[in-house]
């Protein structure tokens, strides 16, 4: 018997969940950790007593180094939109420094030399050309600089580069709620509905969203939902969602805490709750036992994206403050990352003529081996 895999099980599998998904007291902790052992470094640089708070020397807390990530994944948004590469890419880069930064720490790794290279790891990932001479061009970079980190980086992404993300799920909702507004949709797999036009005429008659919603639609002044009007709300509600899945979700812990299909819900939550609450209605029995727990996280992962706001991103006078402070108390073993980088270069490089003779070694080994398990013996060369 074949057995289906539905999409949950399918994600289950992907290196996302697998690696990249945390309780928010597990993210905690692994930050916290990780911040001890930069502090600890720290001091003994200092010449002072280990501390895992920073108050023994002028060092960035927990908190700052944070809110110093924060920046440059914004940052990073900012220069994906200015090279107009496509919205994979940006998603792609700011995951990829979230992730550098669970395990690293501003402090050993300053997020103003790695956010460069994480951008062009992710523009090779999802396939955007771009040579690395016109890539260092246009952020005024030497290439040696955006390269150096590279492998690094790698490592503490351990090698997994997919990053799932919530823009595709986004747009088919989109085609979805467009079919049932226009009666193209009718029995629903699972979902008792009265059919097309009910579906349709339930649309017409939602509730209209709340004064706090994201999104720009407004009912007219005649208080009636036509046809065109609930297209138009549709599509203005997508928009929000999709600005709140370029902002909040990728200024947050969103992709760590929540899947793709939540927070894309999530967002459309905040855009317009009613047209979402009407859309899970078609997908989620009201009889289901897993109704309740789906829609409380989804207005957790809402909670979450509503609660940011642009002020929790640091200014530019405030990032050179923290900057300045870092200078301070940074490791002075990862200051020269492209020096690092051509001694390890330079160390393979004179390496190649061992390795040559070692894969000859193993080449002839195996040769003897294999000559020696056949059943007859090697050939007897020259005689019949």
């Amino acid at each position: 018997m074949t057995q289906r895999l539905n999409e949950d099980d399918l994600y289950r599998t992907s290196s996302q969940y697998r690696l990249w998904s945390f309780s928010p007291e597990s993210l905690a902790t692994l930050r916290r950790k990780t911040h001890e052992l930069a502090i600890a470094r720290a001091s003994q640089y200092a010449g002072t007593s280990n501390s895992s708070d920073g108050d023994a020397f002028d060092c960035l807390t927990s908190e700052e180094c944070l809110r110093l990530v924060r920046r440059y994944l914004d940052q990073t948004r900012t220069t994906s939109d200015h090279f107009k590469w496509p919205i994979t890419v940006k998603a792609t880069a700011a995951q990829y420094l979230a992730r550098f930064y669970l395990s690293n720490s501003p402090l050993t790794y300053p997020p103003k030399e790695i956010y460069k290279t994480v951008l062009f790891l992710a523009c090779k990932t999802e396939a955007t050309h771009m040579t690395l001479s016109e890539y260092a061009r246009r952020i005024s970079t030497p290439a040696d600089e955006v390269l150096a980190p590279e492998y690094k980086v790698m490592q503490a992404l351990r090698f997994t580069l997919d990053v799932r993300q919530p823009y595709r799920g986004l747009k088919g909702v989109l085609m979805e709620l467009l079919n049932l507004a226009e009666g193209r949709v009718g029995e629903v797999e699972g979902v008792e509905t009265g059919g097309a036009a009910a579906l349709q005429a339930e649309m017409l008659g939602l509730e209209l969203p709340s004064k706090t919603a994201q999104t720009m639609w407004r009912v007219r002044d005649s208080g009636k939902v036509e046809g065109k009007a609930l297209v138009d709300r549709i599509n203005a509600a997508y928009s929000a969602a999709r600005t709140i899945l370029d902002g909040p979700a990728l200024l947050t812990d969103a992709y760590f805490l929540y899947t793709p299909s939540q927070i894309l819900l999530a967002a459309l939550h905040l855009a317009d709750e009613p047209l979402t609450s009407f859309y899970l209605r078609t997908k989620l029995p009201l009889t289901s036992d897993l109704r309740p727990k789906i829609l409380a996280t989804i207005a957790a992962c809402a909670e979450l994206l509503g609660s940011f706001s642009g002020s929790q991103v640091l200014s530019k006078e405030e990032r050179a403050a923290l900057e300045r402070k870092l200078e301070g108390c940074r490791d002075p073993s990862t200051r020269d990352l492209v020096g690092s980088h051509a001694v390890a270069k330079r160390g393979t490089d004179g390496d190649e003529e061992a390795e040559e003779k070692a894969r000859k070694k193993k080449a002839a080994r195996d040769k003897a081996l294999k000559e020696g398990d056949d059943l007859f013996g090697p050939s007897l060369n020259g005689k019949g």
